[in-house]
């Protein structure tokens, strides 16, 4: 890819370490969280921790000049491979500093590295036309859609060591805001509410990142579990007043009726209810164990089958078809409450 171009973090990232070093890295965007990443891991290449504070200086462009940067790019490593100059905020540099920074760059010292970071580059400029032209321009920008988090979201638990199935992941994208360092922080919650047992349910994302959001969805699968058309189609509309997403809702009422049929498979073998209520229904709250039996009741093992099948399509509609999410769910709603 063209300098002047720019890439995205995750590709940068993806081949860095296998590329030849730059005299020049501008990065830019605004997610602080991408960028402080970005700049982690150029530091770890090129910085020395045995000189650490003799050949690496961070400076701030709203505080410290061109001239004391050029004066710390000049100077030749005393232990390590590169000096190593990290100019944040460059975006806030008075533009005749900025001037001689694109000057440097246009012939610099090969022995050092230097690091730009800024919240926007403005390429109307002359400098920021001289630095794109010259500098590898790593872009750092917050997520567009939870396709973006999803990405995100399975390189963490990659490294981590962590498994969630695609339900779990589904409902992590889909509760959180699209904002990285707010989905670092759910799932740090996660980690710890799961005491790093290495796998995340459905059941745990519920607890932590989407209890704001399932408060409704708990009041439509309740309408839904007694088979009231009417109130469950006024809740709807209120979800989507409210853009909930059709994925979310599909997940969340999956899992209501998974425990049905669990309920109905226990009902079988010829557990009592008390047993059931009392043994086998710990991911649902205990003061609600007893509606989860009355709506167990109200549908057979053969209208859940059904209904699965409803929700699957469902699911597949959501996301491949243009059609509008609450035309999918009233359908949806109306084809379960008259299964």
């Amino acid at each position: 890819m063209p300098k002047s171009q720019g890439i995205q973090h995750f590709e940068f990232l993806k081949n860095f370490h296998d590329q030849k070093p730059q005299s020049v890295y501008y990065v830019f965007g605004q997610d602080n969280y991408l960028k402080d990443i970005v700049l982690s891991e150029i530091s770890k290449r090129f910085k020395s921790s045995d000189s650490e504070s003799f050949d690496s200086i961070i400076l701030h462009a709203d505080t410290d000049s061109a001239v004391k940067a050029l004066e710390q790019l000049e100077m030749i490593p005393f232990m390590a491979k590169f000096r190593f100059v990290v100019l944040k905020n460059f975006d806030s540099m008075k533009a005749p500093d900025k001037m001689l920074i694109a000057e440097y760059i246009q012939n610099p010292v090969p022995t050092s590295i230097l690091v730009l970071t800024a919240g926007k580059i403005d390429e109307r400029t002359k400098a920021n036309k001289i630095i794109s032209g010259k500098a590898i321009k790593i872009i750092c920008r917050s997520p567009y859609d939870s396709a973006e988090i999803l990405r995100w979201l399975n390189n963490e638990l990659k490294k981590r060591k962590i498994f969630m199935d695609n339900d779990s992941k589904e409902l992590f994208t889909r509760s959180i805001e699209l904002n990285y360092q707010f989905a670092v922080n759910e799932l740090e919650k996660l980690i710890i509410y799961t005491k790093g047992r290495g796998n995340i349910t459905v059941d745990d994302v519920i607890e932590t990142v989407g209890k704001s959001r399932t408060n409704k969805v708990y009041d439509l699968q309740n309408e839904i579990g007694k088979r009231n058309l009417k109130n469950s189609l006024m809740i709807l509309e209120n979800m989507i007043t409210n853009n909930e997403s059709a994925v979310f809702v599909i997940i969340m009422l999956s899992t209501f009726f998974r425990t049905l049929w669990r309920i109905k498979a226990l009902q079988k073998n010829n557990l009592s209810n008390i047993e059931i209520e009392n043994r086998y229904l710990p991911e649902v709250f205990y003061k609600y164990r007893k509606d989860y039996l009355t709506f167990a009741r109200k549908y057979s093992k053969t209208s859940i089958r059904e209904i699965f099948s409803l929700l699957l399509q469902a699911d597949i509609d959501a996301k491949s078809l243009s059609l509008k999410d609450e035309i999918i769910l009233e359908m949806l709603i109306y084809k379960i409450i008259k299964s």
